[in-house]
């Protein structure tokens, strides 16, 4: 996958084995792996870029999915934490993606919070993530 960051690119390697029969219907809902695929390919692209890492959950109306902050960091207290509201996208060009992405950052500046943020989307077809920063 390409790692756009903030305009810096990068690539990354992103393996997973094929599903089996069970898997593909447990995941049948596309809408359900689509989000849990980004989740994932989005906290790990953090760390590749940010040295981030996840440290909980957020709660709703804070504008983002989850709190991420350096090893060591955010456990105990939120305070050395950023934000990063995650999103997905099937099929779509990097266009899409863009445009996804700045109506994340929309959402994380509406978010009932003070803590810094960070939005990340993953193109699945495009085989791209886009992460930048709330300014």
């Amino acid at each position: 996958m390409m790692l756009d960051r903030d305009g810096a690119k990068t690539t990354a390697t992103v393996n997973w084995p094929k599903p089996d029969t069970r898997a593909q219907r447990a995941w049948a809902n596309q809408t359900d792996a689509t989000e849990a695929g980004a989740c994932a390919c989005v906290l790990a692209a953090a760390e590749v870029t940010d040295g981030l890492l996840a440290v909980g959950r957020a709660e709703i109306m804070t504008g983002a999915d989850y709190y991420v902050a350096s090893e060591g960091k955010g456990i105990n207290d939120l305070e050395d934490c950023r934000r990063l509201e995650v999103s997905g996208i099937d099929r779509g060009a990097e266009s899409v993606i863009r445009r996804r992405l700045k109506a994340e950052l929309a959402q994380a500046g509406r978010g009932d919070s003070s803590l810094p943020a960070t939005a990340g989307v993953v193109g699945f077809q495009a085989r791209q993530i886009m992460m930048a920063d709330l300014d």
